[in-house]
């Protein structure tokens, strides 16, 4: 089966890119060839990307564009499009007209015009559905683009989304049922919401290292650097629990727009017990999450998933995070980690200290992790589920 990813990028920046190359690797095993294309708006124009060569294969207006993609699909034998990141009403409903349209819901993208269910002044979480409120959020606590131009876009496309895009999608692919909750809130078609949790790959090891006695313990964060990923959390602990004499490093892996500002907040005599490693290979970050003590998860806005988190049980982490969105799917309080209420620091200061402190309690942990992961999140789980999706919406559209 020839499947066709689009993106609105092919370069990694967290979780969605993440996934899509996934399904590209790993999807052969399983009979499913994927394609991975990002479309790029550069003024009035399109541009075409194609994983992993960063090749440029079509550039100019929609009209030329719609000409390329419709051959290019017949040419390559597409016989699924799965979207991901996109938000172009005038090119998705294009592709409606060519092959059955499957799309993964890998953020609220289509259900919120901020994108994110997140309040971001206050810092809290969104818990209305989209709606009229939206405009004035927008300005009271900046959850969305406030041009007018940019605002209105954002949101029609949501609007577009449930009302025009929800009767022709074939099927929705949801990785929690938070996400799923949030689709039926605003109108989608239930029959067509699909949960499919995230994958990562297997990662094959006789016995797992024991970080328990280690001198020095690295407690890890994976992700984009933004406030909404709450990494001034991370840094805010970080520094308590080196007053208090514990013998860490703070790992930060990822890059982000919010950078220097977290640099801002690390006092001086605490800067070398932090480091900012930037983006890494994928070889580089499975390092890491093998040299790590655990994984420390907090962000402040309500997550999809969290492939981060499951990336590091395959490898027996335990995970401390904060209970947002979808993280419940794979962090199971007391027995994968600690889940904590959105914010509570000192609650979640106390549970990190306990995993450090409690070698027999992370020993448990650890192990309990590595099992949920082997488990409920190996390949295998997701691809034949996701080929399921893929043969339904074909058999529908015979």
């Amino acid at each position: 089966m020839n499947i066709l990813h689009i993106n609105d990028k092919i370069e990694n920046s967290g979780g969605v890119e993440t996934n899509i190359t996934q399904l590209v690797h790993l999807g052969k095993d399983y009979g499913l060839f994927g394609i991975w294309i990002g479309i790029y708006a550069i003024d009035e124009n399109l541009e075409i990307k194609i994983y992993p060569n960063d090749e440029v294969v079509f550039s100019g207006n929609h009209s030329s564009f719609f000409v390329f993609i419709q051959k290019y699909i017949k040419e390559k034998e597409i016989e699924i499009i799965h979207l991901h990141s996109l938000s172009s009403p005038k090119i998705i409903d294009f592709f409606f007209n060519l092959k059955p349209v499957v799309r993964s819901i890998h953020e609220p993208r289509i259900l919120c015009p901020g994108q994110g269910k997140f309040l971001r002044k206050s810092e809290k979480i969104c818990t209305k559905p989209y709606g009229l409120h939206c405009i004035y959020d927008a300005y009271k606590e900046g959850c969305c683009n406030r041009h007018p131009k940019r605002l209105l876009e954002a949101y029609n496309n949501v609007k577009w989304e449930t009302t025009k895009g929800n009767k022709k999608y074939s099927a929705l692919i949801a990785n929690s049922t938070y996400i799923i909750n949030e689709a039926k809130k605003v109108g989608f078609n239930k029959d067509k919401l699909h949960l499919n949790p995230h994958m990562t790959p297997l990662i094959e090891v006789e016995e797992l290292q024991d970080r328990s006695n280690a001198k020095c313990k690295s407690l890890l964060y994976v992700g984009r650097l933004s406030r909404t990923k709450g990494v001034h959390y991370f840094i805010k602990l970080g520094v308590e629990l080196l007053k208090k004499g514990h013998n860490i490093t703070l790992d930060i892996v990822g890059d982000g727009h919010d950078k220097s500002y977290f640099e801002g907040l690390i006092p001086k005599e605490y800067l070398k017990h932090f480091k900012f490693h930037g983006w890494q290979t994928r070889k580089e970050i499975n390092n890491f999450f093998e040299n790590s003590y655990l994984l420390v998860f907090p962000s402040i806005y309500p997550e999809a998933f969290g492939i981060s988190g499951i990336e590091a049980m395959m490898q027996g982490k335990p995970v401390v995070g904060f209970d947002v969105g979808g993280v419940s799917t794979w962090l199971k309080h007391n027995k994968t980690g600690y889940l904590v209420p959105v914010k509570d620091e000192q609650l979640m200061l106390n549970k990190i200290e306990r995993l450090i402190n409690d070698t027999e309690q992370y020993r448990l942990m650890s192990k309990h992790s590595r099992s949920i992961a082997l488990n409920e999140f190996q390949p295998k789980h997701n691809m034949n589920k996701l080929k399921e999706i893929y043969e339904i919406c074909l058999n529908e559209n015979k």
